[in-house]
């Protein structure tokens, strides 16, 4: 790994950080097509099977999902990243981090009356990074599942998750969720440094 590269403490399955100013990136979600969404997720690095119900338009991502620092952007970075760094600069204020770098960046897009499977975030990755959702568009029927537990992350509001655990995505409504994802660390902190 790399050297700035240290273990982050996670939350207990869900962790509230804030309210976020998501109207800008809501307003710019909402008109995607479903052209670019097939098109966008036929072209993303995480095509695992307990995604099978879920379409992604992935921005950022990490070279084979091991070091954060290794990560790279995808030309819809480009194209959307004014709307995207406001909301995760908000997102991440309660950290106070100096340097905050985001390896990954994506929409995730769970259809109506489906499941993302219980799954762990593999590779290494995972413990390098704080993992952070933001609904767009959501309904009293989606959950966040961590382990046996569910929590209804309510639109505008940025949440730590535990991608350590097994965890996964409910959706029994009728509309789809749409979560804005990403991950974060300081990279002014150091292997061995404390987390928080």
């Amino acid at each position: 790994m790399g050297a700035s590269a240290a273990t982050v403490a996670k939350p207990d399955g869900v962790l509230e950080l804030c309210p976020v100013d998501i109207g800008p990136l809501l307003a710019r979600v909402s008109a995607i097509s479903e052209r670019v969404w097939r098109g966008e997720d036929a072209l993303k690095e995480n095509d695992f099977a307990v995604f099978h119900h879920t379409q992604h338009i992935v921005f950022r991502f990490i070279e084979g999902n091991r070091d954060p620092e290794t990560f790279y952007s995808n030309p819809a970075w480009m194209a959307w990243q004014s709307l995207l760094l406001p909301v995760m600069e908000q997102a991440i204020a309660p950290y106070g981090f100096r340097a905050p770098q985001f390896p990954k960046a994506m929409l995730a897009r769970l259809a109506a009356g489906q499941v993302i499977d219980l799954h762990r975030d593999g590779a290494g990755s995972n413990l390098l990074t704080h993992k952070i959702h933001v609904p767009l568009i959501t309904n009293p029927q989606a959950f966040f599942v961590s382990e046996q537990r569910r929590f209804h992350l309510a639109t505008g509001h940025a949440y730590e998750v535990d991608n350590i655990k097994p965890h996964g995505g409910i959706n029994r409504g009728a509309d789809d969720r749409i979560h804005f994802i990403f991950e974060v660390y300081d990279s002014a902190k150091t292997a061995g440094a404390p987390d928080r």
